[in-house]
């Protein structure tokens, strides 16, 4: 089973190096799975086998990464408030990224030529949205929890942009890490500040 594990994820590998450089020689509009398929001597159907759409060969660690966001939020620290979760979550991430910096950075200098793909990256960051917001609700939660969590998730995600944005144009050489605690640091004053503005409501209306 080691072997079998290890030659398909060889297989992955190499489908995902194709069709990297694929991407990055002729666009990604411009390059089918059947050329994809040939570079990386498989069939199509084995492209299929490891990739559902052209698309998701463009964000490989996708399916490893969104699950492993999930299980760090599903995670509970004593004393950890639900935005200490996120924080968290998003931070242990900041770390993955930088430890896979190479593919980041081929993958932003490919999604920036394709309308499509930013149309489906945008679709995938409104997924982490909804993800974190969920994160922030209580158990017995309330239309105004919902319309909070929402906002803090926008807003979490505008600070993930500009940390990633920033990011990118030192060319990943920078402490993606440190530019995330920094965001949060900016971010958590305003969160907290409202949880103990609308607890103090509410004890005062008991």
């Amino acid at each position: 089973m080691a072997l079998r594990e290890q030659k398909k994820e060889q297989t992955r590998e190499a489908i995902i190096a194709a069709a990297f450089g694929l991407f990055e020689r002729q666009g990604f509009e411009q390059t089918t799975v059947d050329e994809i398929a040939a570079a990386s001597t498989v069939s199509r159907r084995t492209f299929f086998r490891y990739f559902g759409t052209k698309e998701a060969v463009v964000f490989p660690d996708r399916d490893q990464r969104f699950p492993r966001f999930q299980a760090l939020l599903a995670e509970t620290q004593p004393g950890e408030s639900p935005f200490g979760r996120v924080k968290r979550a998003l931070l242990a991430l900041a770390g993955d990224y930088m430890s896979s910096r190479e593919q980041v950075r081929a993958r932003r200098r490919i999604v920036d030529r394709s309308p499509a793909l930013q149309a489906y990256d945008l679709e995938l960051d409104r997924e982490w949205e909804a993800t974190i917001a969920r994160a922030l609700l209580p158990k017995r939660a309330r239309k105004r929890d919902r319309r909070r969590a929402a906002l803090i998730a926008g807003a979490l995600m505008g600070g993930i942009r500009a940390c990633l944005e920033t990011w990118f144009a030192d060319q990943c050489r920078g402490d993606l890490l440190a530019l995330g605690r920094e965001a949060v640091a900016l971010l958590e004053p305003g969160v907290l500040a409202t949880a103990d503005h609308e607890d103090d409501q509410h004890h005062g209306a008991d």
